[in-house]
């Protein structure tokens, strides 16, 4: 259940009659399995499948409509589908027609000795990542205002972390699906390869970013990270929230996104100390305004009004910080401007010193947001990264500059830590 699952507690899913699902008697030795669409949890011989063909003049392997997918798509705004390969149960098949890894079904064989690896939730038969039933799935929730960055962020984050920082863990990032991170594969394109920035991500639906976090020790099982990145106009937007946000209230972590220019105190300060150059817009929404949303339709509703969700809160764009050279803020000397060095453990040295330096920061700049947060938030960390390592002109990147990204991964490896899947060191 996420923290911030506003329904009772102690109140367990139940299989909805709609669904007809049978539970099986057997002993279960497997992970429950949590969907990254609807958040429902539910047992791995209680998965579904799409069959792999159909069969004229058989009813139950003919294309139909799948009202259960169409009744999601419906809720979250999407469009429906017409009629689509048949659905079948794991449970109604017997025992010699399933593959199993880990304990999980993976495939299966039909009636017709198909086989079919479309592993289905069987409450929105959205199609689960290869892990699932293997390992934990965990909901990590990118919240900011507009403009924070966080487009940039997770684009940079899993591009690091695939190629450079799991490998300190002696670990592996592969996508959940081929066919989930087609964006971020883009967007990683646009800024790696031609040197330009996102453009604002669309207030829509957004799929979320599904990766899988595996160990080369094969005693440990994969972690499934599911990334819902929010578009900053949405996050106070009610009504595309109620529709979109789900993931919030069922969140395992959050990473909690803010500009310097969200900042009043700074904002004429960085930009008279970059000639104002950059991408700076005179519309920018206040961090706690975010937190104002956050308060209002989710942490309100918990108990004694404040959430332990491990939440990161970070600064973006740190390197525009250096300009200012002011040791009222932030001195040119400062760990902010210095990469930091997590290898093997989460080192808590290095945390310390960043934690109380932007906890510092931000009582200065922004008292409202500081004390907003210690009052809603109790278990929080403290974060300044730069994506790039540079600050964009026009929407474009020095194509003489090499991206070179400033302590981008140390949010994502805390929220690691705070979850016990590193261990932490000094």
């Amino acid at each position: 259940m996420g923290i911030f699952d506003i329904l009772a507690l102690g109140k367990k899913n139940k299989v909805d009659k709609n669904y007809n699902l049978k539970r099986s008697k057997e002993k279960r030795n497997t992970d429950d399995i949590k969907c990254p669409f609807c958040f429902k949890t539910f047992n791995n011989e209680d998965v579904h499948f799409r069959v792999s063909h159909d069969q004229d003049g058989d009813p139950e392997y003919e294309k139909q409509i799948d009202e259960i997918l169409n009744e999601y798509n419906r809720r979250i705004g999407k469009a429906t589908l017409g009629e689509i390969n048949a659905i079948i149960r794991a449970v109604d098949l017997p025992e010699k027609n399933k593959t199993k890894v880990d304990n999980a079904i993976i495939e299966v064989r039909d009636n017709y000795d198909k086989v079919t690896q479309e592993r289905l939730c069987p409450y929105c038969h959205n199609v689960l990542p290869i892990t699932s039933g293997r390992g934990d799935t965990k909901i990590i929730s990118v919240v900011g205002a507009s403009q924070a960055g966080k487009s940039v962020y997770m684009s940079c984050l899993l591009y690091y972390l695939e190629r450079q920082i799991a490998e300190k863990f002696k670990a592996a990032v592969i996508p959940g699906s081929s066919e989930y991170n087609e964006d971020i594969k883009q967007n990683q394109r646009i800024i790696f390869e031609f040197n330009k920035m996102l453009e604002p991500t669309p207030k829509q639906h957004i799929d979320p970013l599904i990766e899988t976090f595996k160990f080369k020790d094969e005693s440990k099982k994969p972690i499934t990270f599911v990334f819902y990145d929010v578009p900053g106009e949405g996050m106070t937007d009610k009504d595309y929230i109620d529709k979109h946000g789900e993931h919030i209230q069922n969140s395992d972590g959050i990473i909690f996104l803010i500009d310097p220019l969200q900042m009043r105190a700074l904002r004429k300060k960085i930009n008279l100390a970059n000639g104002s150059k950059g991408d700076f817009t005179d519309k920018y929404q206040e961090p706690k305004e975010i937190l104002v949303y956050l308060f209002e339709n989710f942490i309100s509703k918990q108990e004694k009004t404040i959430t332990d969700i491990p939440t990161a809160v970070v600064v973006t764009k740190s390197d525009m910080l250096v300009s200012l050279n002011d040791e009222e803020y932030i001195s040119a000397s400062s760990n902010v401007f210095r990469n930091c060095n997590h290898e093997g453990i989460f080192n808590l040295n290095e945390f310390e010193n960043i934690d109380g330096e932007i906890r510092r920061f931000l009582t200065k700049v922004d008292t409202p947001f500081k004390g907003a947060m210690d009052a809603y938030f109790k278990n929080v960390g403290y974060f300044a990264v730069s994506s790039l390592g540079c600050n964009p002109e026009n929407s474009k990147i020095n194509d003489n500059f090499t991206i070179s990204p400033l302590r981008i991964e140390e949010p994502f490896l805390w929220l690691l830590y705070k979850m016990g899947y590193i261990k932490e060191g000094r």
